[in-house]
């Protein structure tokens, strides 16, 4: 009898033995999964802090003077009218002379370096292989260290100029018939940067 029941009773013990370590590994794998202590302090990036709306004094129409648009569209003074709309966070002029127009968005709502950078994103994304809406990046005109590589960029096929400068985001449209490429976008280029400069100092 004492003899038939040793082997069942190492059995047991063995089997024990097995489940108890067993159960000692999988808590120890719990423990080795668990992420490591932060090291460094959390810091939230620039790009999405919180930000104060309602922050825009200035007006798109006062930024640009009727005869500075007028020269910058080859037109007489006379014949330019300014259509000024202006809400919280958005200011919008727009200039008609005959056929002519130019249009002129000031855009201070939060984050824009970052919407900045995504509108840059998206058009590269999905226009890069198309000449006329590829995005053509442009230095000297808005803030150039903004992400993205410059502080402007032009798109030929609506004749528009994006830029980037203090937490604006501007956008300059210029139609004049009879202007080429190249003299709309100089068009809108020397509005951007007066208006940039005008707003810096308002």
């Amino acid at each position: 009898m004492n003899r038939s029941s040793t082997p069942r009773v190492r059995y047991h013990v063995l089997l024990y033995v097995i489940l108890l370590g067993l159960l000692a590994g999988c808590a120890g794998d719990d423990d080795d999964s668990a992420p490591p202590t932060r090291t460094t302090a959390f810091k939230r990036s620039e790009l999405t802090k919180p930000a104060d709306s309602g922050t825009l004094d200035a007006h798109a129409c006062g930024v640009l003077s009727r005869a500075f648009v007028a020269r910058s569209l080859r037109i007489q003074a006379g014949e330019l009218k300014a259509a000024p709309n202006d809400s919280l966070d958005l200011s919008i002029c727009d200039w008609h002379g005959g056929r002519a127009t130019a249009k002129l968005m000031v855009d201070s709502a939060p984050r824009a370096q970052l919407r900045y950078y995504n509108l840059l994103a998206e058009q590269l994304e999905y226009y890069n292989a198309d000449p006329g809406l590829k995005a053509r990046q442009i230095r000297g005109v808005g803030e150039d260290a903004a992400y993205g590589g410059a502080g402007a960029w032009w798109t030929r096929a609506r004749n528009q100029l994006v830029a980037y400068d203090r937490d604006k985001i501007l956008k300059l449209r210029v139609n004049v018939p009879g202007f080429s490429d190249r003299e709309a976008q100089a068009a809108a280029v020397k509005l951007a940067k007066r208006a940039v400069r005008e707003l810096r100092s308002a």
